[in-house]
């Protein structure tokens, strides 16, 4: 099995491809949002290296977010480009989120985070290890962010408000005393969000989402899903921020 992982739920564009269970090359950008115009070299780079055609390609594995709304249709948009352009190759998607808790490999409460708006991340908190290979379904994840218990919510994606007053408490009352482990991008936002002298948090790698990333839960009971190319929409979780355009209009 020859996969092309796709990650492009955060502003640094990152592709790879393996066979197996082995990365075979692997590139990650060296500046933010080159995503339209850099994806597509990036995956020819990658082929090169590896002495790869695309229709030695069996399956693109994409992040799926939550994450930038713009990145993350530049992603969706190559991924099934590339799946109509080869007949035969699949397309599966895996959480941002919840390969980053996979990644980690901690023991103990895992708050993985992704970098939102100003003074917001996305987050999503895995409550045990067991959870990092039984996470639910993609879909079953997303429906969470709809829940009424405030719980519930915090185990799926949620969009959380660091500048909020005591924005850890609802975390402390899920898990109590035990310590919860950051991780990902957003960590160095929730660090600076933090009241000074806080307990109960700590900071661990991975700091930074890396397509490699997505090997392991791409094979992992439940944290991928093969997706349908014709209906499949990114999970942005958040709606496109929209500004005014300030220009004067002619006449």
């Amino acid at each position: 099995m020859i996969r092309l992982l796709l990650e492009t739920a955060t502003d640094i564009c990152s592709v790879a491809v393996a066979r197996g269970e082995v990365i075979l090359a692997e590139h990650t950008a060296t500046e933010a949002f080159q995503h339209s115009s850099h994806l597509t070299l990036f995956i020819k780079q990658i082929l090169n290296e590896a002495g790869l055609k695309p229709a030695d390609l069996d399956e693109v594995v994409l992040s799926d977010g939550p994450g930038s709304y713009t990145s993350l249709r530049v992603g969706a948009a190559t991924a099934k480009g590339l799946c109509f352009a080869l007949p035969g190759l699949r397309l599966r998607t895996v959480s941002a989120l919840a390969a980053l808790n996979l990644v980690a490999s901690k023991e103990g409460p895992v708050l993985a985070t992704l970098n939102s708006r100003k003074k917001e991340v996305f987050a999503r908190l895995f409550v045990n290890g067991a959870s990092r290979l039984s996470a639910g379904p993609a879909d079953a994840a997303r429906s969470r962010v709809r829940g009424n218990d405030e719980g519930e919510r915090l185990l799926g994606p949620h969009n959380l408000q660091l500048s909020i007053e005591d924005w850890t408490t609802p975390y402390r009352e899920l898990v109590g005393t035990e310590l919860i482990t950051v991780v990902g991008p957003g960590q160095y936002r929730v660090q600076e969000f933090l009241a000074q002298n806080e307990e109960g948090f700590t900071f661990a790698a991975p700091a930074h989402c890396s397509a490699t990333h997505l090997l392991a839960p791409a094979t992992a009971p439940n944290l991928a899903r093969e997706e349908d190319l014709a209906t499949y929409e990114p999970f942005y979780l958040n709606p496109p921020f929209v500004t005014k355009s300030k220009k004067k209009l002619l006449g």
